[in-house]
């Protein structure tokens, strides 16, 4: 039988495929022969075309983002946070300018379906309001 939140997890699922993944221009971890970078992770700038909740859910989910990556000790989720670090490392290691590597691309599903699945955690118990707290949170 289904219930009223049946299609959440498909629809983070897509919130969280609309998401992308970029090396900022900030150097991390100590100096070695090949510095790494900070990862960002944004959404398309114009979210104006998607429905309402769903740009909130946007906007909630590079929240949890922000929290995964946010350092100390207590991670947000260690095994989102694990993934994320492995896709950094991976965005770290290819060369710049050149083409994207397959392995780049599967440490970028991975980290979507960890996000998609951190952010259902989060909202489970009233995905609307819940939504519309994390979104405030990052819009703030």
């Amino acid at each position: 039988m289904a219930t009223a939140d049946d299609h959440w997890p498909e629809t983070l699922n897509r919130v969280t495929a609309a998401l992308d993944f970029e090396l900022t221009d900030t150097k991390i971890g100590a100096a070695t022969t090949k510095p790494s970078f900070a990862m960002r992770t944004f959404a398309p700038s114009d979210l104006s075309a998607l429905p309402a909740l769903v740009a909130t859910a946007v906007h909630a989910g590079l929240e949890i983002d922000r929290l995964i990556a946010a350092p100390g000790p207590g991670a947000f989720d260690a095994q989102a946070r694990t993934v994320r670090l492995a896709l950094a490392e991976a965005l770290n290691m290819e060369p710049p300018g050149a083409t994207r590597s397959p392995f780049v691309t599967g440490y970028k599903t991975a980290y979507r379906l960890e996000l998609a699945r951190v952010i259902w955690k989060a909202i489970a118990d009233a995905p609307v309001r819940r939504l519309e707290e994390l979104a405030r949170a990052r819009l703030v």
